[in-house]
């Protein structure tokens, strides 16, 4: 009789680590959650404070999805990530094998899921054997926000955020029939805002002071519903798979916004579905796919932990794998920490005094020069005028002037910089102003003499009736001696960047600005994309002279952005993560109106853009401006500077507002 094969312990064990280290590479690509959630993270983010005993009971293997101080050394499905296990895992695997049995684990239950308190390498050993079910002691954690077994660590940022807008609204007290879920969690700081709005106009139209459950209750059926009702008859969450009906309610309402920003008057909820039912349907390119693949690896490589990285290694050699773990390592133990410079304040004089390090730390890792700035004066500046031309003649006219500029710094050195200023003709006072960077591009693009996707940026907001100047980068245009990677370099050998000089460069443009009678300096701001943007929001988080900024294709992570091959390296900036992420940067331009605009077919946008937008919402929140931080990210938007839309934007507050923003 023919004896059935089992293989030994051994076998056993390495089909286990092999199985874990299949499972960490494919993860991210599968986005299937990879990791153990560690149960004191879950217990601090959920605030889970009372506990009940509910005795033995059966637990199902597939919703043990945590461990308490274990979670880094199995998978998901606890495979053994650590050579180190093999010694207990073993002796535990034959216990088994032999049927000699083993005691039950001791589990914590959150909602539909269970974490390991003690018996992680039973767990581990039963689920290589395949069995459905374990024996364990439970005890169980009340929760307002069940988690269920596909949560993952980005998921339990989300829960959290649910949890804490349950607690604050009661909403699911108040109408146990609505399901209010969100799969991002920044959108409840939305939802929150939108109802205390509500019962701040509720208490001036009844003129009495309105009870917040009853602005939630009157804010669910005039508001929230009436949209679902609305998302519900005309089908629309089947074109969106994984989005929930709260996520499009947020959709519709950012859709609202940006098309009433675009076209200057109110926009019914009605007219933004219908719009985005004309372009809306989740279509990724295989390109867009592969970057946001990337990006998942990436966003690893911080605050996940960075062993997904390996996967961007070509080839199955795990020796090759392992090689680039440990050529990132470096990386992995900075991004994965929490920036010195996050805010983490509740008061406004924290606030104040965290903008004033982190400037101070940013101005030094740019290398934007000496410290304090010190404006140049006219004659400082030296303005040479090269050509005046007359054009849209027909339309009112744009006087188009070429001007030399001395960017220097009065050391000695001296720089000369041309600059498109576009001054519209016909005007009675001194008009709001817009300065525009081209980033990898030169001014001949922004003012409409070559083709590119700035798409003539500075002539079309001249257009729209603002005065607007156009730096020309150095290393391109009529500065390109000397190509822009080679300065870069050249400049981080002396504590400098491309940006940095950039940077400098604008707000000397700056300077300018501000001496011409036909500009009210007031009112200035400062746009560009891609690496025009990242210019335009380092000069508006380093000079408050910027009142408004408008910054496309370029909000994401530092750490994902670094390892797109398509990246330019001169975007980044050296020892940044020691001190900051992108959106710590971006969040220095509170309180002043700033909008991000990321289009969904921008093969350059970053998908952590929201990641870093919630740190910027977080801090205009506590300031008490939170609609003056804004992120678009247009449906059919591709890589293109959108005129209407800056115009819209700078209109909103560059022409209708005169109200101070620092």
């Amino acid at each position: 009789m023919s004896e059935v094969y089992r293989p030994s312990g051994t076998q056993e064990w390495e089909q286990a680590r092999r199985a874990a280290f299949v499972q960490d590479v494919l993860g991210a690509f599968t986005r299937r959650p990879v990791d153990l959630l560690p149960f004191e993270e879950v217990r601090q983010k959920l605030q889970l404070l009372n506990v009940r005993y509910l005795g033995l009971q059966e637990v199902p293997l597939d919703h043990i999805i945590g461990s308490v101080g274990r979670s880094r050394d199995f998978t998901r499905t606890f495979f053994p990530r650590q050579g180190g296990l093999h010694e207990r895992w073993q002796r535990i695997n034959q216990l088994v094998t032999l049927g000699s049995g083993v005691p039950p684990i001791e589990v914590y239950k959150v909602g539909q899921v269970y974490f390991v308190r003690d018996g992680n390498h039973r767990v581990s050993v039963a689920r290589q054997h395949g069995a459905p079910t374990i024996e364990a002691y439970v005890w169980e954690y009340e929760t307002r926000a069940p988690l269920d077994p596909d949560t993952d660590i980005d998921d339990l940022l989300c829960k959290a955020a649910h949890a804490a807008f349950l607690k604050r609204t009661d909403i699911d007290r108040l109408r146990p029939d609505l399901r209010i879920e969100l799969t991002h969690a920044d959108g409840y700081d939305d939802l929150l805002y939108e109802i205390e709005t509500f019962q701040q106009s509720l208490s001036r139209i009844d003129e009495r002071d309105v009870p917040f459950d009853e602005a939630v209750t009157l804010w669910a059926e005039m508001h929230y519903d009436s949209i679902v009702e609305i998302i519900r008859q005309r089908g629309i969450l089947r074109d969106f798979p994984g989005s929930t009906e709260a996520d499009l309610y947020l959709w519709l309402r950012r859709n609202q916004e940006e098309l009433q920003i675009r076209y200057a008057h109110q926009v019914l909820v009605e007219e933004a579905a219908d719009d985005l039912s004309k372009r809306f349907g989740d279509k990724p390119t295989p390109t867009r796919q592969v970057r946001q693949a990337v990006g998942r690896l990436a966003e690893g490589v911080g605050e996940l932990g960075g062993r997904l990285v390996e996967s961007i290694v070509h080839g199955d050699d795990a020796q090759e794998h392992a090689v680039a773990a440990a050529l990132l390592a470096p990386v992995r133990k900075v991004a994965r920490v929490t920036p010195a410079c996050r805010f983490q304040g509740t008061a406004q004089d924290e606030w104040e005094a965290w903008r004033a390090e982190l400037r101070k730390q940013l101005w030094d890792l740019l290398g934007v020069g000496e410290q304090p700035w010190r404006p140049h004066s006219a004659d400082e500046l030296g303005a040479a005028l090269e050509e005046r031309i007359l054009i849209d003649d027909d339309s009112g006219g744009i006087w188009r002037e070429l001007v030399w500029l001395n960017v220097g710094d009065g050391d000695g050195e001296e720089l000369r910089v041309p600059v498109y200023l576009f001054v519209p003709r016909a005007f009675d006072e001194p008009q709001p102003a817009v300065i525009v960077f081209p980033g990898h591009g030169a001014i001949a693009q922004t003012a409409g003499l070559e083709k590119s996707p700035q798409r003539a940026n500075a002539l079309e907001l001249a257009r729209a009736g603002f005065i607007t100047l156009t730096v020309e980068p150095r290393g391109f245009g009529r500065l390109s001696a000397i190509g822009h990677l080679q300065l870069d370099g050249a400049a981080r050998l002396v504590g400098r960047t491309w940006y940095g000089l950039l940077a400098h460069d604008g707000m000397r443009a700056m300077d300018y600005l501000v001496n011409r009678p036909e500009v009210d300096p007031t009112r200035i701001g400062a746009t560009g994309i891609g690496a025009g943007g990242a210019l335009a929001m380092y000069t508006a988080a380093l000079d408050a002279r910027v009142r408004v900024a408008l910054i496309i294709s370029y909000l994401g992570k530092y750490v994902v952005t670094s390892l797109d091959e398509d990246h330019c390296p001169c975007n980044d900036i050296p020892n940044i993560l020691h001190y900051a992420e992108m959106g710590d940067v971006a969040a220095l331009i509170a309180p002043r109106p700033v909008m991000f605009v990321n289009g969904q077919r921008d093969p350059a946008a970053n998908p952590a853009a929201r990641e870093s937008f919630a740190i910027v919402s977080h801090v205009y929140r506590l300031l008490g401006v939170p609609r003056r931080a804004r992120l678009i990210e247009p449906v059919e938007m591709g890589h293109y500077f959108d005129n209407q839309l800056a115009t819209g934007w700078f209109r909103q507050w560059l022409k209708q507002s005169r109200s101070g923003f620092s």
